[in-house]
């Protein structure tokens, strides 16, 4: 039984990663698509003859959003980790403790003899 909470605990510790750098790649998709309409608005608005030109140059200011959000998901990655890690321990204590409460039932069934 104690195996398969540690498998489950796994999985869900691996879905929960897997589902950040999902998120994460989804919300960099939508960021550049928005930042590309916004430099293709901004080139119409200054000049109607560089809209291929304002696509094409990346404006330093629109990769900043995309760095902090990173390490917004790098976050919950390692708090993920952390909790993956307690329970891991947890799962260690239980098992050492089973180990040794079968240890101690050995002990006592094998004094009566």
């Amino acid at each position: 039984m104690l195996k398969l909470l540690e498998t489950l605990k796994d999985s869900a510790e691996s879905t929960l990663d897997s589902a950040a750098s999902r998120v994460e790649n989804v919300h960099r998709l939508i960021s550049g698509y928005v930042g590309v309409q916004a430099r293709k608005l901004r080139g119409s608005e200054t000049n109607r003859s560089t809209d291929g030109n304002a696509a094409a140059d990346p404006d330093p200011s629109d990769t900043a959003p995309s760095e902090h959000d990173a390490s917004i998901y790098d976050v919950v990655r390692g708090v993920n980790r952390e909790i993956g890690e307690f329970g891991t321990d947890v799962f260690e204590i239980i098992d050492d403790a089973r180990a040794r409460r079968s240890i101690d039932k050995r002990g006592d069934s094998s004094d009566g003899d």
